[in-house]
């Protein structure tokens, strides 16, 4: 992956908050009319890889079928802010979405929403996993000048 030169992160940085952090993924994307769109996902970071998933009959799923490149951001929701942001190849695969959504929801929900867990893995054979492959990230991190 390509950093921004202004990047207040170096890679080590960058890989460890992507795998650590567990904020959304905001997805950036131009739908079918050349028109910008966000959606927020779930995601998970493995080997300079971004994982997502979303079911196959997703307005996400749709739009992303007619797009090979998306930007993205991962970002702290709490003061103060710091975040990845870039640009990344998108791929829809199915072979590996059962795995993927696995991952997605031990990560997210772990034990605390057995419900959702379950109503989410019985549409698994359903689900796209979205790889994002980032070609180009910047880092960004406003905490030396908003101390608590």
């Amino acid at each position: 992956m390509r950093i921004n030169k202004k990047s207040q992160w170096n890679e080590s940085q960058i890989i460890n908050f992507l795998g650590n952090t567990i904020s959304p993924l905001r997805l950036s994307f131009l739908n079918k009319k050349k028109e910008p769109q966000i959606c927020s996902l779930w995601y998970l970071y493995d080997e300079g890889v971004i994982w997502a998933a979303s079911h196959k009959n997703s307005f996400l799923i749709q739009q992303l079928k007619h797009n090979e490149r998306v930007a993205f951001e991962i970002s702290s929701n709490d003061y103060p802010y710091w975040g990845v942001r870039g640009k990344a190849d998108v791929e829809l695969v199915q072979s590996n979405a059962e795995h993927i959504l696995e991952k997605l929801i031990a990560r997210y929900l772990g034990n605390s929403n057995a419900e959702l867990a379950t109503w989410l893995m019985s549409r698994a054979d359903d689900e796209y996993a979205i790889k994002l492959t980032p070609t180009y990230v910047n880092a960004w991190d406003f905490s030396n000048r908003m101390e608590k």
